[in-house]
């Protein structure tokens, strides 16, 4: 007897443009439309509206509610020559239903199989204008490509509605005259003393780079790094807690303090390397942009980031809790406070969070994947708390006796109102390399140049060398025996100094992930 089962599949389409405006001219542009189903039957045939390829849009900095849901969309194309302040007006009520504003700087979307939705993936700045008119909305971007998506509100979860919307905006376009005004946030990359490295590898011209202080003084620059034309910046003794500024330039500028860059230096598309979590793999500290001919603020990019004060000095320890890659449970639901929970890892990234499990008001963090070995921190706060890269927690004001439970048991403890409560616990074995490895050797910034199919990584040991970099696929990882721990490939021996810069070995290239270790000689 033959079974077939046949499984249904969500259709997931990327957002497809309904109008394109070309290059925005300075000065005011009106945007009209509706989401509903339009048919011009030409010639030639134009269809817009009545298409619902997201129900949600998500995004770094977008805090949408998970349960929101959107129906059908109108999607506006737009290109800036060159960066610029973008102000919204709303100067009277919409003529029908509930609109809502997108920016976003792709098209794609993904169905999100927890939440049940397609995700748009790529959100950069929503506004909703549910104010009376007039009511205004505004941000700057850097020249490029853009996309504005209407979307017509259709309920929460559980009651959705599916209703057209009928929208109509005033789009005022103003130069930027600095460029502190469209400053690309990289936000935390690191604590303070550990090794840094910055890189414009894979830019398309002649590069400079300069890292300031907040206040504008000038710490380090570059022009050329070792044969190419583009730049990199070291600082191996790191830098101390605090926000810098990371500037991209051409040749032929002149950086000053302030931070204060020359005109006429040369343009063209930016990639700036930088520091990131080596959990999140290559590509997680890479941002691009483009400079173009003209003020400081097109012919420049400045990167905001910031600097943290490290690991909590006063933590609970827990010891060794997992091993790599098996699933693990944190929770407080044997108590009675309003707790919240979160994970960072060593590096001061916030991964994972969790406020109200299963309807309580007590929390739990469900890894069914498992962590990656390491050093990891748990914090709980009372409601409502903060939870911000760099170990960086605002703490609530609920407070009261609690407990934390973790495979290997559970700590009562009392949650002081406004004071997190931190626990540091181990995955596997990162006191020695999980195996025989004697030394603890930390990886302090992973970046990967496309272009060149590159890495570039540093590490900080706790031996002083020589030192080996080996690499692997996701097969070689599961493979690795336990007492050896050292993937397969080697890309470079006899290494005595970080950072370095390397290829991806021919037999890894077509690998969907490599994976890169630092290896240090037993003493």
């Amino acid at each position: 007897m033959l079974i077939t089962f046949v499984a249904t599949l969500p259709v997931v389409a990327d957002y497809e443009v309904d109008i394109d405006l070309g290059t925005l001219p300075e000065g005011n542009t009106e945007i009209s439309g509706t989401t509903a189903l339009v048919v011009d039957p030409g010639p030639p045939e134009v269809i817009t509206g009545g298409r619902n390829n997201a129900d949600l849009v998500t995004g770094e900095g977008m805090d949408l509610n998970t349960a929101a849901n959107w129906g059908n969309e109108y999607v506006i194309q737009f290109t800036l020559a060159e960066p610029a302040n973008l102000t919204f007006s709303k100067d009277s009520e919409f003529a029908a239903g509930d609109p809502d504003f997108f920016l976003v700087a792709g098209l794609s979307t993904e169905f999100d199989v927890d939440l049940g939705k397609n995700v748009a993936q790529e959100g950069i700045w929503y506004h909703f204008f549910d104010s009376p008119a007039p009511d205004q909305g505004s941000m700057a971007l850097r020249s490029g490509t853009y996309y504005l998506v209407v979307e017509s509100f259709v309920g929460f979860d559980g009651a959705v509605n599916q209703v057209d919307a009928t929208f109509s905006l005033n789009l005022n376009v103003l130069p930027a005259d600095w460029p502190d005004e469209v400053t690309i946030d990289l936000g935390f990359i690191g604590s303070e003393g550990n090794p840094l490295t910055f890189d414009t590898f894979g830019s398309s011209f002649d590069t400079q780079l300069a890292i300031f202080s907040f206040d504008g003084n000038l710490i380090q620059e570059n022009d050329n790094a070792g044969e190419g034309l583009q730049s990199q910046v070291s600082i191996p003794e790191g830098l101390d807690a605090g926000t810098y500024i990371a500037v991209v330039a051409g040749a032929g500028a002149t950086f000053d303090l302030g931070p204060i860059t020359t005109l006429g230096g040369a343009v063209g598309d930016v990639v700036l390397n930088y520091p990131s979590n080596p959990n999140l793999g290559p590509g997680a500290g890479t941002s691009t942009t483009r400079t173009s001919v003209g003020t400081e603020a097109s012919e420049t990019v400045w990167f905001e980031f910031t600097i943290s004060l490290g690991p909590p000095l006063e933590f609970v320890d827990l010891g060794k809790i997992a091993d790599p890659g098996v699933p693990l449970q944190l929770h407080t639901l044997e108590s009675l406070v309003d707790t919240q929970l979160a994970i960072y890892d060593e590096f001061g990234y916030f991964l994972y969070y969790n406020d109200d499990a299963n309807g309580t008001l007590q929390s739990l963090i469900d890894i069914p994947e498992g962590l990656t070995e390491g050093m990891w921190f748990a914090v709980v706060a009372g409601y409502p708390s903060t939870f911000l890269d760099g170990f960086e927690v605002g703490a609530g004001i609920a407070g009261g006796s609690y407990s934390l439970t973790h495979p290997n048991g559970i700590v009562p403890m009392v949650l002081e109102p406004t004071q997190p409560d931190w626990y540091r616990f181990e995955v596997g074995d990162p006191g020695n390399g999980g195996g025989n490895d004697p030394s603890r050797i930390q990886i302090t910034s992973l970046t990967f140049n496309p272009a060149t199919n590159e890495f570039t990584v540093a590490w900080d040991g706790a031996l002083p060398g020589p030192f080996s970099i080996q690499m692997g696929s996701a097969r070689d990882l599961a493979a690795i025996d336990p007492q050896d721990n050292v993937l397969p490939v080697t890309a470079a021996v006899g290494l005595v100094a970080s950072p370095v810069t390397l290829r991806v070995p021919e037999s890894l290239e077509l690998e969907p992930k490599v994976f890169l270790q630092v290896v240090g000689i037993a003493p």
